[in-house]
């Protein structure tokens, strides 16, 4: 083989791998917590599995109809309060692209 074959590939692999590693450095997964708060309120926190925060991300409280019951996002310290809806619900949380979360009522525990 020659030289100029050997470069070619060694460039073909660094560009590869410059494009297929960012993937992989930044696979994480949305994380959602809901727990229950004083006065019949549900205290909600979102982070990334790699420990980043999940300030300003979408909040949907739904029926399992789909109506929604409470829109909002995760405040500075990525976390949420809304009151307890009666009935069945489910929390969703988005970042507008690849990642969501959701925690289902029978999940909020202490």
């Amino acid at each position: 083989m020659s030289i100029t074959f050997h470069r070619s590939l060694i460039v073909s692999a660094v560009l590869l791998g410059g494009v297929a590693l960012p993937g992989l450095s930044s696979a994480h997964s949305l994380l959602l917590t809901c727990k229950p708060a004083a006065d019949s309120m549900v205290r909600c926190m979102g982070e990334f599995s790699d420990g980043s925060d999940a300030v300003g991300m979408a909040v949907l409280v739904k029926a399992y109809d789909e109506r929604v019951l409470f829109k909002g996002t995760l405040g500075g310290d990525s976390s949420l309060q809304f009151k307890r809806p009666a009935g069945e619900f489910f929390v969703r949380i988005e970042d507008g692209g690849e990642h969501s979360a959701e925690v289902d009522h029978t999940d909020v525990k202490p």
